[in-house]
């Protein structure tokens, strides 16, 4: 699903290619901006549930080799710090993909919580 942009864009949203939330429930923005203007960390993992290929996919790559993914230091035009950044080393797709991942959790029932608040 993409959503319509401004017909005149915000300076925030001007690089803004497009936004769509994936089967998954990954939130996907792609950005048409250099990766020196994006606060993010290769180093880190982004938050939530994912998988490399499961973001690499969302952001449009698929599995092909380049695809580099970290995490965003601070916030960054309105994504949460720790999304995903996906981006791919190519001047054939001279994007970045900030991905909002849902939280992982896990539901435990009354009986699981009372036995292990007992112990």
């Amino acid at each position: 699903m993409l959503l319509p942009l401004a017909a005149d864009p915000t300076p925030e949203d001007y690089h803004l290619l497009d936004v769509r939330v994936t089967a998954r429930g990954y939130r996907v923005a792609r950005y048409r901006l250099s990766l020196d203007a994006v606060p993010a960390d290769f180093f880190a993992d982004p938050d939530g549930s994912w998988t490399f290929e499961a973001l690499a996919e969302a952001a449009g790559f698929g599995s092909e080799t380049g695809v580099a993914i970290g995490a965003l230091r601070e916030r960054f035009r309105g994504h949460p710090e720790g999304a995903a950044v996906v981006t791919l080393n190519a001047e054939s797709r001279p994007y970045v993909a900030v991905i909002e991942c849902p939280i992982a959790y896990t539901l435990v029932d009354a009986a699981e919580l009372a036995s292990s608040s007992a112990a």
